[in-house]
Formats: structure tokens, C-alpha cells, sequence
């Protein structure tokens, strides 16, 4: 009796042993994902119930996939396209088929080979790229380019996508499988817009055209486009003296070689330059000089449609249409949003709005750099309080720690305990902090199986 009553206790303790290692998700197996694009869907989805993921291109074209387990333990796929009905569009059985681009998706023959062009799109993490298996198919699932590449690079893009055979050699083919420019790369990238930089076999790094025509001539170090779908943009261009100039859209000289640094994206529709320490903005289509090269320092606004500039330590609040306002005069601020900033003066933080209205008293040794729920923590001789966005004092700074429950609750620890309160500072619970009553509850646990096994021994 003895030894079943042991047994019995051993197995019981086991039990919660594993339960207490298992992660939620392994409690609680749940399904796959109901889909829209590149997510996985529901297995038991109707028509798609069959398949282990469904990836859908557009209304009535999906790439359906399925797990293969494989004699040494390992997982590889097949794939298929399918209408929304279900209807098979592929006659061959593919390894896998990545996503479609310009009415073309890579597919995959090589048992272990996965769909190259989508970790380059981000879709899968990594991938093996072990044969030559790689080709196109359209919409119609008709093989339009036979599977032979090693590497798909992208997808593609402006008519153009980048293959290789080998993981050095790299050219761009057309629509039609045929290779462009008469050239293999060192190293390149997928066209964007108009122009995709290159390497070329003896190092030189260039940009070319649709055309392949290299963009950069040998006096320049390089351009660098923003982003190709803002048709006309102007690009950056930087000559050997480290001097930034611009182009037009179409590769025309615009703006002369002047400018010491230069930033696409710090104010809607504008490029932020320097010189001689100074910084500016100019169109990001016609090269205008929208605000001019007279400020001394420069801080992003929350807004997109702002930015924070400051002359001799007075910050302005500027816009594109040059109008600007008088934050204030301080060392340092920087933006919270909601046309809230925080400011520095004599290492001392304070909150003043949009208009130059202080908030806060300036006490802060910190104040945090994001708003929760209109609430922003504060830290004073390494202890913390909340204020709100209005500089209205909700816990003084004198926990150890403070945070926000639901709604309008705020949390402070300090000692043993942990105080509840609103956001009219009046106290609504007192417990123990938070790791004490974990604690406590843990060596009750304990405290409880020593009892047990005390009364199984003794039965």
C-alpha cells in the first residue's frame, strides 16, 4: 500500500511539474491565422482545408502549400496555385511558389529549395538555395521562364528581376527569361523605379538605368534616391570633395555641389541640408530652398508636417510654408506629440505646448519621451512620478517604481507596498508589491507539497 500510495504522489507532483513548464501556447494549441495577404490561413477553411498554408494574391488567385515529411525528419513542401474554387492551375507540382509581381511568382523544383525571392521580400526568415530551380510562372500558372536559376533576388520590378546562376554572377532578365545589358554584376539590387545600384566585376560601385547605362560618372562617389514612388523626385548626388548636389528625376544637373550633409526624411516633402554648420531645407521635387540654411540645430516633430528649429537657443516650431512659432528658449527639447514637447534648461525638465505656454514646473531631472493614455512618467533623485499632458501632477516623484492600469488608474510602488490610484491622486487599494506576494505564494506552494508527502509517508 505503501509503495502505490508513493507511486500515486510521484506521478501527481510530476503532473504539476509539466503543466507549470508548459507555455500557453502548448496548454492551448491554437489554429493558423484567418488570412488576407502573405498570412496563414484557417486549415479548416472550407476548399483550402487540405492545405497547410494558403497565401492569397487577389481575388480569385491563392498559393496553397503543404508540409511533406521527409525520411530523415525534416520538412519540405508542395505547392500548387489554385483559382478560388480550388481548382488546380499549376499541372506540375512545385517545391514551392512565392508571390506574385508584375503578373509573375518565382517557383521552386529542388526538393529542399525554398522561394529565394521571399526572404529578400521578407516573407520567410531564411532560405536554402542548394539547384538551379528556380523560374516563373504567370497567373495562369503557364511556365513563362523554366525553372534554371540558383537565386531569385526580389521580385519583379520595373520589367526587370535579378537572377544568378552562382551566388556572385548576378543579371537582370526581362518578362521573358532574356538577360539584359549583356553583363553580369559582383553584387546588385532590384530596380527601384528607374535606377538599381550595382557592383560591377571590378569593384565599382554605380547606379544604372533601365537602359544599364551607369549613372554615375567617375567624378562622383554616388546618388542616392529616396524613394521611386514619388515620380520626379529630385536625388542626392556626392562629388569626390565630399560636397552633395541634386539631380533632377531624369539625372539633370539641378543643384551644384554645395551642401555638407542632407536627410530625406525629417520634414513632409522637404530635404533637410548643411552647411557651414547650418541647416535648411529645399523641395524635395524642384530644389526650391523652402526654409534657408540659418538655424543652428535641428530636432524632429511627432508632426510630420512640422519641425523644431533652433537660432541662438530659441526653438521654433516651422512648417513648410516657412510660418514658424516660438516654443522657447531653453537648451534642448524635443517632441511628444500632441503638440507637447519637453525642454531642458540648467539640466532641469519641463513640458511647454506648441504655443510657447510653459506646463510644468522645470523640476525633472527626466521626463519620458512617450504619452500613455495623456499621462507621462517623470524621475527626480532616481524616483519616478506621472503628470499629465497639461503638467498637472498625478503621483509626486517619490516611488520606486510607477505605471498605468486600465482606464484612468495609475500604479506606485514604494516600500512593501504597491498603491492603486485615479488620476485625481486619491488612493483606491494598499497590497503587497507585486514580487511579495509572488513570493509568499510560492513558498505556500511549497509549504503545501511538504505537507502532502509528510501525509503520504505517514499513510
Amino acid at each position: 500500500m505503501f509503495k502505490h500510495t508513493r507511486n500515486r504522489l510521484f506521478y501527481f507532483l510530476l503532473t504539476i511539474h509539466i503543466f507549470s513548464t508548459l507555455t500557453f501556447s502548448q496548454k492551448f494549441e491554437q489554429g493558423y491565422i484567418p488570412s488576407q495577404l502573405g498570412i496563414k490561413k484557417d486549415k479548416t477553411d472550407g476548399i483550402f482545408a487540405n492545405y497547410d498554408f494558403v497565401w492569397k494574391q487577389n481575388e480569385n488567385l491563392y498559393v496553397v502549400k503543404k508540409k511533406i515529411l521527409e525520411k530523415d525528419s525534416l520538412h519540405t513542401l508542395q505547392s500548387w496555385l489554385v483559382d478560388k474554387h480550388g481548382n488546380k492551375l499549376t499541372p506540375k507540382i512545385y517545391t514551392d511558389i512565392g508571390d506574385f509581381s508584375e503578373g509573375l511568382a518565382e517557383v521552386t523544383l529542388g526538393t529542399k529549395d525554398f522561394c529565394s525571392s521571399c526572404f529578400y521580400t521578407g516573407k520567410y526568415s531564411f532560405v536554402v538555395q542548394l539547384n538551379n530551380s528556380h523560374g516563373f510562372i504567370n497567373e495562369k500558372g503557364v511556365e513563362v521562364i523554366p525553372p534554371k536559376y540558383q537565386k531569385i533576388i526580389g521580385r519583379f520590378s520595373s520589367g526587370y528581376c535579378l537572377v544568378s546562376f552562382s551566388t556572385s554572377n548576378l543579371f537582370y532578365i526581362n518578362r521573358t527569361g532574356l538577360q539584359q545589358f549583356n553583363q553580369a554584376f559582383k553584387y546588385a539590387e532590384p530596380f527601384r523605379g528607374t535606377i538599381a545600384e550595382v557592383t560591377f566585376s571590378n569593384g565599382t560601385k554605380n547606379f544604372i538605368n533601365l537602359k544599364g547605362e551607369p549613372l554615375i560618372p567617375r567624378f562622383y562617389k554616388y546618388i542616392q534616391p529616396y524613394n521611386e514612388d514619388y515620380p520626379g523626385m529630385i536625388r542626392a548626388f556626392k562629388k569626390l570633395n565630399n560636397k552633395v548636389g541634386f539631380w533632377t528625376s531624369n539625372c539633370q544637373n539641378l543643384l551644384d555641389p554645395e551642401f555638407e550633409s542632407f536627410n530625406y526624411a525629417v520634414l513632409k516633402n522637404n530635404i533637410l541640408v548643411s552647411k557651414n554648420n547650418k541647416f535648411g531645407f529645399i523641395d524635395f521635387y524642384n530644389g526650391n530652398k523652402n526654409i534657408p540654411l540659418e538655424y543652428d540645430d535641428i530636432r524632429k516633430d511627432k508632426n510630420a508636417n512640422f519641425v523644431i528649429l533652433s537660432q541662438n537657443n530659441k526653438w521654433y516650431r516651422v512648417n513648410p510654408s516657412k510660418n514658424k512659432q516660438l516654443i522657447i528658449n531653453a537648451n534642448d527639447i524635443e517632441s511628444l506629440g500632441k503638440g507637447t514637447y519637453k525642454f531642458e534648461i540648467n539640466k532641469k525638465w519641463g513640458l511647454v505646448d506648441s504655443l510657447g505656454t510653459i506646463k510644468s514646473k522645470i523640476i525633472y531631472d527626466k521626463i519620458s519621451d512617450k504619452i500613455t493614455n495623456g499621462f507621462i512618467m517623470t524621475q527626480s533623485n532616481n524616483t519616478f512620478g506621472i503628470i499629465d499632458i497639461n503638467g498637472k501632477t498625478i503621483l509626486e516623484p517619490i516611488y520606486e517604481k510607477v505605471g498605468f492600469v486600465v482606464g484612468d488608474k495609475v500604479f506606485g510602488i514604494s516600500g512593501f507596498y504597491q498603491y492603486i490610484l485615479n488620476t485625481e491622486t486619491s488612493r483606491l487599494t494598499k497590497n503587497l508589491k507585486p514580487e511579495i506576494s509572488k513570493n509568499l505564494f510560492f513558498l505556500g506552494v511549497i509549504v503545501l507539497i511538504v505537507l502532502i508527502v509528510v501525509i503520504a509517508l505517514k499513510l
